[in-house]
């Protein structure tokens, strides 16, 4: 029920054949028993594409697609598994199980179909994502739309060769899309869900069992201002925390960075515990601390509006968002800006 079962996770062995300039990757529903290996390291192309090969028990690979509306009074928003919330707050979950899947890679986008779910994304040139549902075994039909308004990128830099794409110990992230002007027109069991927003697609992978190294981790994303950000606080077992920070502005990148001090992300407001423990009850905000580099500082805060999902491991929020950029020498008058983000928290131990 969250990112880490149900978001077009693939199971089986993967098999490459070359078709024109692309890459084919036809996945069979089957578990693969071989040992799977994971890539860790960027090249000039293949960001969307597969990072394990065979998907085993221990291994996931999967890709994610949100969108949270941009409508200060709606806390409208749809995350590809399928689940998400209804304007006045009404959430919805559900899944469909599939039998094999097809992911095409060019260069560095795909498209994908989840073969039996009446699931699949197509990239239609352009920065432009568009993903089609017809499942009425789940009264599900549709489309969502993502136009890519900030560039892509790895957890500690842009999109260029050779960058570690680890964002915590043998997890793997790549973000294609941080931002996204988005249009969700689906119809979920005979009510509608129509909205504008703030669009995001990633992925993750790993060749080990996802709560092998995590002890909790604050992932993150929404539009604040002419901001698009982006962020990423994780909690190794062993105490180390990683981090990822990204931001855009009108379309070019500010800061992209996994440096210990690029950002912070802790709880704020009630049962505001750090770290997060299986008992504690989710926070009502966080504070977020980004480094914009020559910009100065933007200092964020969150607070929750909805919950969307919450189960022991796992909560998914809508919030609303304000923030100031603090100048380098912390001088000049400092503008409020308001938006909109979804965000997750991750808690694995007590």
């Amino acid at each position: 029920m969250t990112r880490t079962t149900h978001l077009l996770r693939l199971v089986g062995s993967l098999w490459l054949a070359a078709a024109s300039a692309s890459q084919v990757y036809d996945i069979p529903a089957a578990v693969s028993n071989r040992t799977t290996t994971a890539l860790f390291t960027s090249s000039s192309s293949g960001l969307d594409a597969p990072k394990i090969n065979p998907v085993n028990n221990s291994a996931f690979d999967w890709w994610y697609f949100d969108v949270v509306s941009t409508d200060p009074n709606s806390v409208a928003s749809v995350v590809v598994q399928i689940s998400g919330s209804f304007p006045n707050g009404t959430p919805f979950n559900m899944f469909v199980n599939g039998d094999g899947a097809t992911v095409t890679a060019d260069d560095n986008v795909s498209s994908g179909d989840w073969h039996g779910t009446g699931f699949k994304w197509i990239h239609t040139g352009n920065a432009t994502y568009t993903i089609q549902v017809d499942a009425p075994d789940i009264g599900v039909k549709g489309t969502i739309s993502f136009h890519s308004i900030a560039p892509a990128h790895y957890p500690c830099g842009p999109m260029v060769v050779g960058q570690n794409m680890e964002v915590g110990p043998r997890i793997g992230w790549a973000n294609a899309i941080p931002d996204a002007a988005s249009t969700v027109e689906l119809t979920v069991n005979g009510t509608e869900l129509a909205f504008t927003g703030a669009g995001y697609h990633d992925k993750n992978w790993s060749d080990q069992i996802f709560t092998t190294n995590i002890t909790s981790w604050y992932w993150g994303h929404g539009r604040l201002g002419p901001y698009s950000i982006v962020w990423f606080d994780f909690l190794a077992l062993d105490g180390t925390e990683y981090v990822s920070a990204y931001a855009a502005k009108y379309g070019t990148i500010i800061a992209a960075s996994c440096e210990s001090n690029s950002i912070r992300v802790r709880p704020t407001g009630q049962n505001a515990t750090y770290p997060p423990h299986l008992s504690t009850p989710p926070p009502s905000g966080y504070h977020v601390t980004l480094d914009l580099e020559n910009e100065g500082t933007l200092e964020v805060d969150v607070t929750v509006t909805e919950i969307v999902m919450d189960i022991s491991e796992y909560t998914r929020s809508v919030g609303n968002m304000s923030g100031v950029v603090v100048p380098v020498g912390g001088q000049n008058e400092r503008t409020v800006m308001g938006g909109k983000a979804l965000f997750e928290q991750f808690k694995l131990t007590e």
